[in-house]
């Protein structure tokens, strides 16, 4: 048989750097039970062994680096000692990632990812015990759900290995995934479950009080979540404001009034700080955003796919055509080809009387909002549509239970529900009542409908629903349980909506601040500049920044109040679009501090 080039590396790592391995595994004696936990599908001595290779090449990598600087950099500035002690840190950190981070990572996000489906698994296991089917049958058909329960449905293939395969016995199997479980509500679930079954308890009990605690959790943890956003919230304003303001003052004042100067404060470190520092914060609090927030474990990438592949290439594109040639000599090409938009700009700043150096900015404020359009809107037309499939079945799944208690089969109750509207899912609706009276059965009419629905919950309902008829025989009791589970998952959504609707006018508030307060200090500083020709390369460099972070703070704001980044895309247009306009009405500025200029 042939070997893969996959094994060949493992097989080499595993002979060449064994002895990193021990090492590796004596100081992070826990790596196996994160590499279990994290269902990373290698041997935990080879991810040792692979952990020890990545630690020698980046020591030597940082030793190569360090020595070149030493013998051929001649001049030392910010840059060259931020990028030595870069490398020098870099073994460090590539163990300790690999060692022990990114597996408790992937185990942690796997665990999260679980913690989202638990609910509506347990809510699938209550409306099957209802139905009549046996415990063990009705975990196993959970394997069969991997388009919607796709990690659970993994230990629930591994608990039909286990127990036909392996022999086991099924309290016994559902202890061994409990233990492999890196979510603790689902450890909880399965203990909780293999104990009712153990002592012959009454397992629907179990289920349904399982699962209204579980509902119950989740608004109280999205409430939770709120308040420790406002607290990261503030400290990340507090830290814009402050980097952006201080630091873009006392660099203006270092190139306006160079009698005042501080000698340690360059370009340089200004770059660092606004082009740098700035954006990784703002990406860190859209991390620590992801982890606090509940979300459902499916993502819509159909904006992401718009974004990157429509926006991203037209940023560059307008970058290079609006902002790039504001940084170069007339004579170079790029300036040549793009002067025609130059000179639009230049006029339309010299009829409104713009400072020269915004106008730089005013190019990348374009280069940014206009690009962002297609991928803002689609993500509008994307959500709602969600919004209506998810509002729509929610509603069709209370009528239906009503219909279903005037004695008609589930079937004739969703072809007499089909004349109703319910919005975005009628369309649904309609097809599943014309395949019905078809003889089609709801499973395969699940399957055709899946591959047209995006929305998740949309996806959960209908495949319970399909089970539940198919299997639970679809009784009036059956049908209640499922219609209180969606209409408690649209409460525990509007909870969430609730909680996260304020946070949304904090990055509102420090954005507008932070350009409101950068516009007037240009236009204050631009009176008392001693060197015109350094304040406005000084402006060059500071505004496109402030430009730049207000649209990722706009980001921001779309993953604080919606749960994704791309819900953004709209907040990053309007603070960039309030930027571009209080730019462009900078001059009004020039005159409420012309009195105080002119008492300076």
């Amino acid at each position: 048989m042939k070997r893969k080039l996959s094994d060949d590396f493992w097989n080499f790592i595993y002979s060449k750097f064994r002895f990193m391995g021990r090492a590796i595994l004596y100081i992070f004696p826990d790596i196996p039970q994160n590499i279990k936990s994290a269902n990373i599908r290698l041997y935990y001595e080879v991810y040792a062994c692979f952990v020890g290779f990545l630690f020698l090449v980046s020591l030597a990598v940082s030793v190569a680096v360090i020595v070149s600087t030493i013998l051929f950099v001649a001049y030392v500035n910010e840059l060259i000692i931020a990028t030595v002690v870069f490398f020098v840190l870099l073994p460090a950190i590539m163990l300790i990632f690999f060692g022990q981070v990114f597996p408790k990572a992937m185990a942690a996000s796997r665990g999260a990812s679980m913690d989202q489906e638990v609910p509506y698994a347990v809510a699938y296991l209550t409306i099957m015990a209802t139905g009549g089917l046996s415990p063990h049958r009705a975990f196993e058909r959970l394997s069969g759900a991997k388009d919607v329960f796709r990690r659970i449905s993994y230990y629930a293939s591994r608990f039909i290995v286990v127990v036909k395969a392996l022999g086991k016995d099924p309290i016994t199997a559902f202890d061994d995934l409990a233990r492999r479980s890196p979510s603790d509500m689902f450890r909880d679930l399965l203990l909780g479950y293999a104990a009712t079954i153990r002592v012959g308890g009454d397992l629907y009990d179990y289920l349904k009080r399982k699962v209204q605690g579980l509902f119950m959790d989740l608004v109280s943890r999205m409430r939770i979540a709120g308040d420790r956003m406002a607290t990261i919230l503030e400290a990340y304003l507090a830290i814009i404001i402050f980097v952006m303001l201080a630091m873009d003052a006392i660099y203006l004042i270092n190139t306006s009034i160079p009698a005042v100067s501080i000698p340690a404060f360059s370009g340089v470190t200004l770059f660092l700080f606004s082009y740098i520092l700035l954006p990784f914060i703002s990406g860190a609090i859209m991390y620590i955003a992801d982890i606090l927030q509940y979300k459902e474990p499916w993502t819509e990438i159909r904006p992401y796919i718009v974004y990157f592949g429509i926006s991203l290439p037209l940023m560059f594109i307008f970058s290079v055509e609006m902002f790039l040639p504001f940084y170069l000599p007339k004579t170079h090409v790029i300036y040549k080809t793009f002067e025609p938009f130059i000179i639009v700009l230049t006029h339309l700043g010299e009829v409104i009387n713009i400072d020269p150096a915004f106008l730089s900015s005013i190019g990348l404020g374009l280069a940014l909002v206009i690009p962002t359009l297609p991928a803002a809107i689609y993500e509008i037309v994307i959500s709602r549509e969600v919004r209506g499939l998810t509002k729509g079945i929610t509603s069709f799944l209370r009528d239906l239970v009503e219909v279903r208690k005037t004695g008609l089969s589930p079937e004739k109750c969703i072809i007499v529900l089909s004349a109703r509207d319910y919005g975005r899912f009628s369309k649904h609706l309609r097809d599943m009542a014309m395949r019905l009276s078809l003889g089609f059965s709801l499973s395969k009419i699940y399957s055709l409908l899946i591959s047209k629905i995006r929305a998740w919950r949309a996806k959960v309902f209908l495949y319970i629903l399909t089970d539940a008829i198919e299997v639970g025989g679809g009784s009036p009791e059956t049908l209640e349980s499922m219609a209180w589970f969606a209409e408690m998952s649209e409460h525990v959504e509007k909870e969430k909506a609730a909680s996260m609707r304020t946070l949304m006018v904090i990055p509102y508030i420090g954005a507008i601040t932070v350009i409101v307060s950068m516009v007037f200090l240009a236009v204050f500083m631009k009176s008392l500049a001693l060197s015109v020709g350094a304040y406005r390369n000084a402006l060059l460099l500071i505004m496109p920044a402030t430009i730049l972070n207000v649209y990722i703070m706009g980001l921001v704001t779309g993953k604080i109040a919606n749960g994704t980044v791309s819900s953004g895309f709209k907040h990053a247009i309007i603070l960039s679009g309030l930027t571009l306009v209080l730019l462009l009405i900078s001059f009004i500025f020039e005159i409420l501090t012309a009195p105080f200029v002119t008492q300076v």
